[in-house]
């Protein structure tokens, strides 16, 4: 559900313009409210409250992939934060974006009771949402060692962007920059597609796309 909707976003051009940011980390008490008030900001067009709920190098990788930045801008991304001009465009495309898909806002989609598991040495929980009958989906969320909650969007839309993050992994430089993504890499998407899978809800082509993705990540030196 997710990841078709976002592939409907579409805010190519707008990161070249933009200074970095660092983000206002919040994250929430639990998975399921760390949802709900991801749901709440994106539809209230809180963008700063939406970012707060994301994990942001999730955030800075699943942009890097969707309009093929290049490496230096996502290793900048990485470490000072997505642009806040960037966010907000972000923001209100995907819910432009999920409305187009869907018929009704995020917001009014039915949150769940988790379920939580460790993937790689993280905390992990799916959470459940729901549309109405035959509408489920999931969205996986990351524990930060404060023990808060932030929605993962790796994990969550991993379905959709195995092939981009796969493709542009393949083609990373060799210098700081690319250095600095490939740990990105091993810290961040190895960890979520190993939680994504454990969940199930993705299916065998995902589960093949991102087997595929975390052995060229571990070949690494």
């Amino acid at each position: 559900m997710l990841s078709k909707a976002l592939l409907l976003v579409s805010i190519l051009g707008a990161a070249a313009a933009c200074s970095t940011a660092t983000p206002v980390l919040t994250g929430h008490e639990t998975p399921e409210r760390a949802v709900v008030a991801w749901f709440e900001a994106i539809d209230g067009g809180d963008h700063e409250s939406a970012s707060g709920a994301i994990h942001g190098e999730s955030l800075a990788l699943i942009l890097g992939v969707e309009n093929d930045l290049d490496a230096a801008t996502i290793a900048a991304y990485l470490d000072g934060g997505v642009p806040a001009g960037l966010q907000a465009s972000y923001w209100a495309s995907f819910a432009a974006g999920f409305v187009e898909f869907a018929s009704r806002p995020i917001s009014t989609l039915t949150v769940g009771e988790s379920k939580l598991f460790a993937s790689e040495g993280v905390e992990f929980a799916s959470v459940p949402i729901s549309g109405g009958a035959n509408d489920a989906s999931i969205v996986m969320v990351r524990m930060r060692d404060d023990g808060m909650w932030e929605v993962d969007l790796v994990a969550s839309l991993g379905d959709g962007f195995t092939r981009l993050l796969a493709s542009d992994y393949l083609v990373l430089p060799d210098d700081a920059s690319g250095d600095r993504v490939r740990q990105a890499y091993a810290d961040v998407v190895v960890p979520a597609l190993w939680a994504a899978m454990s969940d199930g809800s993705f299916g065998d082509s995902f589960a093949r796309s991102a087997l595929a993705l975390i052995d060229s990540v571990s070949r690494e030196p």
